[in-house]
C-alpha cells in the first residue's frame, strides 16, 4: 500500500532568470515532489483563456499571435519588457489569473495525498506577494554575470534584454536573504544537485514533522 501524505509541505522554489531554479525544481520532481511550473501555466492560461487573449491583443497588438492564434512569446516579451508601464500591464492581465490557477493546482495535488512536497517553480513569488502561502521558500542563487552568461548561451539573449528583465524583478540578493533555504548555483550541475538534495532532505523532515503535528491535532 502506497504511503499517503495528508499534510504535504507547500514549497516555493524561486530565483531569477538564469539562476537555475527550474533545474533545481526538476531535481525535486525526480525525487518525488509534485512541481508546478508557473511560466508554463501562464502560457497555458494565455493559450486557453479567450478573454486573456483578447485583452493581450488589445494591449500589445494582434501580431503577438500567429494565424492559428498561438502566442509568440518572444514578440510579447519584447513589447512587455520594453518599459515599466508595459510590464505592469502584462502583470495585471496575467498574474491574478495565474495565482488563482496555481492555488487550484496546489489544492488538487494536496488533496491527492500522493506527494510529500507540493512545490511551485516561480521567479515572482515575492514580486506578487504570495510567499505567505507556503511552508518554506527556497531561493536558487547565482551571481548576475554568470546568470547572463547562461541565458546568452541558452537563448541568445542580448545583454540589454537580459538586464531589462532582471531590473524589473526584486534583486536576487534580497530574495536570498528572505528565503528559508538557499541553493547556491555558482558551480557545476553536480554541485547544484548535491545542494538541492541537501535542501530536499530538510524539507522532507519538515513534512514529517508537519504530518505528526497536524495528525495529532485532527
Amino acid at each position: 500500500m502506497k504511503k499517503e501524505y495528508r499534510f504535504p509541505l507547500l514549497v516555493a522554489i524561486t530565483g531569477g532568470i538564469g539562476s537555475g531554479q527550474t533545474t533545481a525544481a526538476n531535481f525535486f520532481r525526480k525525487w518525488g515532489a509534485w512541481v508546478i511550473n508557473a511560466d508554463e501555466k501562464a502560457k497555458e492560461i494565455i493559450q486557453k483563456d479567450r478573454s486573456v487573449k483578447r485583452i493581450l491583443a488589445q494591449t500589445f497588438g494582434k501580431e503577438i499571435f500567429n494565424r492559428q492564434g498561438k502566442l509568440n512569446t518572444q514578440k510579447l516579451a519584447a513589447l512587455a519588457f520594453k518599459d515599466e508601464i508595459s510590464t505592469q500591464k502584462l502583470n495585471q492581465i496575467v498574474h491574478p489569473r495565474m495565482v488563482a490557477y496555481l492555488i487550484e493546482e496546489l489544492e488538487r495535488a494536496r488533496f491527492s495525498r500522493k506527494y510529500p512536497i507540493v512545490a511551485i517553480d516561480a521567479a515572482l513569488i515575492y514580486e506578487i506577494s504570495i510567499e505567505q502561502m507556503f511552508d518554506a521558500v527556497v531561493t536558487v542563487y547565482a551571481p548576475i554575470e554568470l546568470r547572463y552568461k547562461r541565458v546568452k548561451q541558452r537563448d541568445g539573449m542580448t545583454r540589454s534584454d537580459f538586464f531589462a528583465r532582471v531590473n524589473k524583478q526584486i534583486p536576487l540578493e534580497e530574495k536570498r536573504q528572505w528565503a528559508d533555504f538557499v541553493i547556491d548555483n555558482s558551480g557545476s550541475l553536480d554541485e547544484l544537485e548535491k545542494q538541492s538534495w541537501a535542501v530536499y532532505e530538510k524539507l522532507l523532515n519538515m513534512q514529517e514533522k508537519k504530518e505528526r503535528q497536524l495528525k495529532h491535532i485532527s
